[in-house]
């Protein structure tokens, strides 16, 4: 058995919408059906349980926490396993490769729209300021940007790091460490001086 705690505001595999704002407001059997149906798969009824749902944090909708029963094919590669496909359906396999690069670069798109909308921030600070914030802290970056500078604050990107920051008078670096979480490595997002410098895509 599989579990998973379903954020219903975006699944990032599926595109997947589930827009209710409040638990009473969904169903058991809609939120399996959805769930029966999550990236293309064609599940039975009975290999999804739904155990939980409650109301959604942040931008609203709900938490769905459910069971799933499915099966993963693993393959060796040198000295060790992973995993090469999993069952959406019978009969339907589905390269897990697919799917994880699918959701690599979705992230990376939504990371660099929102380094985008904080370096618009940023220029927005240093066009009424005559400078860049000066500080090393994305934590202290948005006490200089919020809320006169923008309405929403980020400080975690799509893969749960905390943006870099990094900035005086002149010039400033804003960073995601990307899929693999370090910061210094070649799938880095970067944003300086208000241009972008590098796509995780890459």
């Amino acid at each position: 058995m599989l579990s998973f705690a379903v954020a219903a505001v975006a699944l990032l595999a599926a595109g997947t919408l589930i827009t209710t704002l409040a638990a009473d407001q969904i169903s058991v059997g809609k939120a399996r059906d959805i769930l029966q149906h999550l990236a293309g798969a064609h599940l039975d009824k009975n290999q999804v349980e739904i155990r939980k749902i409650s109301p959604g944090t942040g931008s609203g909708g709900v938490i769905v926490e459910a069971r799933i029963e499915t099966a993963f094919r693993l393959e060796k590669v040198k000295d060790d396993w992973r995993v090469a496909e999993v069952r959406l359906g019978d009969h339907q396999w589905e390269s897990f490769e697919l799917i994880d690069e699918a959701i690599r670069r979705e992230k990376a798109r939504r990371t660099t729209g929102v380094l985008k909308e904080i370096a618009e921030s940023i220029g927005a600070y240093q066009k009424a300021n005559g400078k860049f914030p000066e500080c090393d802290k994305i934590s202290e970056l948005i006490d200089f940007i919020s809320p006169r500078f923008t309405s929403r604050v980020h400080r975690f990107d799509l893969w749960g790091r905390e943006f870099e920051y990094r900035g005086n008078a002149s010039s400033y670096r804003l960073i995601s460490a990307g899929p693999d979480r370090k910061t210094g490595s070649k799938d880095d997002l970067i944003v300086e001086n208000g241009k972008l410098q590098s796509h995780g895509d890459d």
